[in-house]
């Protein structure tokens, strides 16, 4: 009967153990931080975007500075002047004039013009194009970094899916070992069949877990993938780097910089500097206007045997829009509507990046807590399951006391591994915050 017994638990716990593994083992690229977030920057469409923008800003620099060059033209001309008629008798030669009279003619030469006086409407646009030319530097510098956050989170979901891939594998041994030993104990005699049975429930469990694992090691490879423009599956390269004693961060000096130069408020503040200066080119509108304008045009036609004969020309206008049926003033007011809108949103921002670094603070300590507890409960749930192991085989210890062991020691295991790279993505949120890497 125990025999029997025996081969039953034999053949379940070989249907366990052969249970097929979805997602098995596959050759996988392993990269590191650096190259990720190197890899990133070329295929993030925030990044392209915000490149775009700065070369748009770039362009309206030029095209504002250009506006204090004079105009050039160069027209060419040529005209055919017909006209048909009686013919008729010349008085004085006694010559018969015809009436069909074609004149050709063709002209040529250059025409400038200068705008004297705009009332400063073309400084304050320059100012305001090289404000939003700030603006965007800051916003690509953001842009990087809020990318740099996404890939390192991305990153780091890859390796911790890897340690615990680990922490489950070594679930799973140990399962089987429980198991191996369940099973000679009862076929000696000194055993239980229950202590089998359990065993053979753990190992169920261990391996439904390591599946589970395998599904979102898959998971966070295929998003990393994703973010560094490949089609597939990417693995996160370890560093020694990650497994350091978190150094303490200096919370009042990086606070200080975030409010008053991390990139969102310097795209801020920019914003706001140029909608100051689209109020006040706006306003120029009320000043007169003057033009100065200069040609030198050489003609030529049949009458005069083809000579060419030199015309130039200077002119100097003075212009003012008195009434413009409120449409000056509606644009007055909508520049200063735009005014209000970006210093509300400056300081918005300010009290954002406040609020934010309250909450990343308390997640860094947090963290560096949760690390060294978690560490040292890894070490105790070690000794746990050694000693509970052995007072298993010498018949003291019951197999519900090494189960709990087995799943107290996973369980510190998987904190272990949450702890360590919560305190990683918290840095990660403030040096995205800041514009900066944290050392």
């Amino acid at each position: 009967m125990i025999v029997r017994k025996s081969l039953v638990l034999s053949w379940l716990a070989v249907l366990v153990i052969a249970a097929p593994a979805a997602l098995t083992g596959q050759t996988v690229e392993r990269i590191t931080l650096a190259e990720a977030l190197r890899r990133s920057e070329a295929v993030s469409p925030t990044i392209v975007s915000a490149r775009g923008a700065l070369r748009s800003r770039e362009l309206a620099v030029r095209s504002s500075t250009w506006q204090y060059l004079p105009q050039f033209t160069f027209p060419v001309r040529a005209d055919l002047n017909m006209s048909s008629g009686e013919s008729r008798l010349n008085p004085v030669t006694n010559e018969i004039i015809s009436g069909n009279v074609t004149d050709p003619s063709y002209s040529f030469g250059v025409q400038a013009n200068y705008t004297l006086f705009d009332g400063f409407a073309r400084t304050h646009d320059l100012r305001a194009a090289q404000a939003n030319e700030v603006a965007a530097e800051a916003q690509l510098v953001s842009a990087r970094f809020q990318n740099s956050l996404q890939v390192t989170n991305a990153f780091f979901d890859a390796l911790a899916a890897q340690e615990l891939l680990r922490v489950n594998e070594a679930a799973v041994a140990r399962a089987e070992q429980q198991l191996r030993v369940a099973t000679a104990r009862m076929q000696a005699g000194s055993g239980q069949r229950t202590d089998s049975l359990t065993a053979l429930v753990q190992l169920g469990q261990a391996r439904q877990g390591l599946l589970q694992a395998q599904a979102q090691l898959a998971t966070s490879e295929a998003n990393l993938g994703r973010l560094v423009g490949v089609e597939g599956r990417i693995g996160a390269e370890e560093d020694s780097a990650y497994y350091r004693t978190p150094s303490i961060v200096d919370t009042l000096g990086i606070r200080r910089e975030a409010e008053l130069s991390s990139p969102a408020v310097q795209a801020a503040e920019q914003s706001v500097f140029a909608a100051k200066a689209q109020l006040r080119a706006q306003r120029s509108g009320y000043w007169p206007r003057v033009t100065a304008s200069a040609s030198n045009i050489w003609t030529a036609n049949k009458g005069s045997d083809y000579e060419l004969r030199d015309r130039r020309a200077l002119s100097i206008g003075l212009s003012f829009s008195p009434w413009t049926s409120l449409q000056r003033e509606t644009q007055i007011e909508n520049a200063a509507i735009a005014v209000d809108n970006a210093e509300a949103q400056l300081a918005d921002q300010r009290r954002q990046i406040s609020a934010a670094l309250t909450q990343y603070y308390a997640a860094l300590a947090n963290a560096r807590e949760s690390i060294d507890v978690a560490r040292i409960s890894v070490q105790a749930s070690e000794e746990n399951v050694r000693v509970t192991e052995q007072r298993y085989r010498l018949g003291v210890a019951t197999v519900f006391e090494l189960t709990q062991a087995q799943e107290q020691l996973t369980s510190a295991q998987v904190n272990e591994v949450t702890a360590r790279f919560s305190y990683i993505r918290a840095k990660a949120q403030i040096e995205a915050l800041i514009g900066r890497t944290i050392e």
